[in-house]
């Protein structure tokens, strides 16, 4: 494994969570792009509120009396993936943990929960899944192997890589289509104008380009001029 930190965090349960997210948050990479009314908006490559949630279910939710092994935060450019030792608990299954709640340690619980860091009883993952969604990203992934509950988080790298590679597969792109699809999928709220901006192009140019991705099937504007996103069209071979 080509690994470039590897930090060990002990304590108190209460310790090992604040540093845990303190670190990962240090290791996120943020986008910086020009929004609306000409101001950059910063976004981070992973929703805090997904990946903190992965971390402190661990946590919360890990079999303590297994021995030998500890919960392990790995991160990838493309992922995050949280392994904590245990099954899921009680009658929580893969199938139903959006809607079914069992806490294996209720006082490790009720203590996260006064320092805030459990704030919905019940309602974490799924709340989970709607922000997935609504960002436009794929689902968090669980996986129950041997002793051990996996859980990954995923960022745009992927869904940008797989959409512009079909479409390379398919169409033959300019280097300047290909730059705004790159772009587009990160912030598909992006303006012509500002996507010029980025790219150092003229307004005239970008808007050529994506007429002519408009035309090759590519890509459409889904809303308004001002308040609309744009959606990259998948295509197959």
């Amino acid at each position: 494994m080509n690994v470039v930190k590897d930090k060990i965090f002990t304590g108190r349960i209460l310790d090992m969570v604040e540093k845990t997210l303190s670190f990962v948050r240090d290791q996120i990479k943020e986008h910086t792009y020009l929004g609306k009314e000409g101001k950059f908006v910063t976004t981070p490559e992973f929703l805090e509120f997904v990946w903190k949630e992965i971390i402190i279910n661990a946590a919360t939710h890990r079999d303590y009396s297994i021995k030998g092994t500890d919960i392990q935060v790995k991160m990838f450019d493309d992922r995050i993936v949280v392994e904590s030792p245990g099954n899921l608990p009680g009658i929580v299954r893969l199938n139903n943990m959006r809607q079914v709640h069992f806490s294996r340690n209720p006082k490790i619980a009720a203590f996260l929960h006064e320092y805030d860091y459990v704030q919905e009883f019940g309602e974490g993952v799924d709340r989970m899944y709607r922000e997935m969604e609504k960002a436009g990203l794929p689902a968090p992934e669980y996986k129950d192997v041997a002793f051990m509950l996996n859980a990954t988080i995923r960022n745009r790298i992927n869904v940008a890589e797989s959409v512009v590679d079909n479409v390379a597969d398919a169409i033959k792109l300019s280097s300047t289509e290909q730059a705004i699809l790159d772009h587009l999928q990160l912030s598909p709220e992006l303006s012509a104008k500002e996507l010029a901006a980025l790219l150092h192009k003229t307004s005239r140019t970008i808007q050529r380009n994506i007429n002519s991705l408009k035309e090759k099937g590519i890509l459409k504007r889904e809303g308004s001029d001002r308040r609309g996103r744009w959606i990259i069209l998948k295509q197959r071979r």
